[in-house]
């Protein structure tokens, strides 16, 4: 590895992989308090999967870069479908339901006007 940069970048990534995991079990925890709405709860709901997905990127980057860098060669490259899909699957399923969530909201609001 090359030093401070490398070092920044694994930081980086590392660091995005905690926060992202702290947060997602705060909403995760949000999630589970019966006093809450149901429309609070489900937003809960939709920022845990964000952030679950963003920790789970992270760490994945990190492992590729990081694999990269050092130059191994692992049985399982970390390009090949199965685990780019896995890594990106959070991801995908987060905005997903955010963007169900405001198509919901525009519909409503288009109710609403008319």
């Amino acid at each position: 590895m090359d030093g401070l940069g490398d070092a920044l970048v694994v930081a980086q990534d590392l660091t995005t992989a905690v926060c992202g995991g702290f947060n997602a079990l705060y909403f995760l925890l949000y999630l589970l308090r019966r006093q809450e709405t149901i429309s609070r709860r489900v937003g809960a709901a939709a920022l845990a999967l964000v952030n679950a997905g963003a920790s789970a990127e992270s760490l994945y980057l990190s492992a590729l870069y990081t694999t990269y860098r050092l130059g191994w060669r692992g049985e399982t490259p970390f390009l090949s479908p199965c685990p780019w899909l896995l890594a990106r699957s959070l991801p995908f399923l987060g905005t997903l339901f955010i963007s169900l969530l405001v198509l919901r909201a525009l519909n409503d609001r288009g109710d609403r006007e008319e």
